[in-house]
């Protein structure tokens, strides 16, 4: 991605203090709820694979069995899924980067959270995505799978990251947009490394707004998991939507570092390297450029 890089950490973390969300607890728990259901309801996955899967992240998340049966609507609005193949094939290295449509509010009958969120392929890697809550002001959040006992890490509303907010057109339309790139990589043998970093349209910089280092594996990173299946996706709150003005993503790409250390080209995600998923609950398509553009509203 365009630009140089510039480490923005400390200014973000301070910002996550300095505007905390009001409803901070009902929204992390509703987070996690809402990553059971996306695994209980995966369309392409067998019932006896589900089952394991929730069981597996209902674990990981330190979640009950309570937790595990308390139903959840919603599920996918829409959005895109890695195939198996293309998700474990990466070695040193995976990043994904994309401009999240977010407009400054959802519109139409949400009353409850909706979020415009995705995952880089890597189990373990991050979520750095846009929450709504109802018709007030959206934030910009960090949720970090590394990190099972301090996963949450940056919570900012969107009305303080002016510089990382721009227009673009696409066919046709008018669409706010913020570019973010979402990598992970080793940086040493069994050491491995999350960064977030945000498109600066006024510095043309890519700032660095968050990282972490942790242990882990190849294999740990691309284990046959649910988590890291998802690309830019809607995710959803409420059984059906109607009225909300355009979310989805635009210029979606993927780069792959191999065994070697080296960086592969930035690619646009194409059609075989992924599937669409939607869950019927109101969206329909604007306009989809398999896959790596798309606009839903309902």
């Amino acid at each position: 991605m365009p630009g140089p890089t510039v480490d923005t950490r400390e200014a973000f973390t301070r910002l996550t203090k300095e505007y905390p969300d009001e409803n901070v607890e009902a929204a992390r728990h509703a987070f996690l709820m809402s990553k059971l259901h996306l695994v209980r309801t995966h369309p392409d996955v067998e019932l006896a694979d589900r089952e394991r899967m929730v069981t597996a992240m209902a674990e990981r998340l330190e979640l009950g069995y309570e937790a595990m049966r308390t139903p959840v609507p919603g599920g996918v609005g829409y959005g895109v899924y890695y195939n198996e193949v293309f998700k474990r094939a990466f070695a040193t290295g995976t990043a994904l980067g994309w401009d999240i449509i977010c407009p400054s509010a959802p519109g139409g009958n949400v009353n409850d959270y909706l979020y415009v969120t995705a995952m880089n392929r890597a189990v373990l890697g991050v979520e750095a995505f846009v929450s709504y809550y109802a018709q007030t002001p959206p934030r910009f959040k960090v949720y970090d799978w590394a990190r099972p006992a301090t996963p949450w890490q940056l919570d900012i509303p969107l009305s303080s990251l002016g510089p990382y907010l721009r227009t673009v057109a696409s066919h046709g339309e008018i669409f706010q947009v913020m570019g973010v790139t979402n990598t992970t990589v080793e940086v040493a043998s069994g050491k491995w490394r999350n960064e977030v970093q945000l498109w600066n349209a006024s510095t043309g910089n890519q700032d660095l707004v968050y990282q972490f280092d942790y242990a882990a594996t190849l294999a740990k990173q691309t284990a046959a998991d649910y988590n890291g299946s998802w690309g830019p996706i809607i995710e959803t709150f409420q059984t059906a939507y109607s009225g909300t003005i355009p979310l989805g993503g635009l210029a979606i790409s993927l780069v792959t570092r191999d065994i070697n250390g080296n960086w592969g080209p930035w690619g646009l995600l194409p059609w075989y390297n992924s599937y669409i998923r939607t869950d019927n609950v109101g969206f329909y398509v604007q306009f989809l450029d398999p896959n790596y553009n798309f606009s839903v509203k309902s």
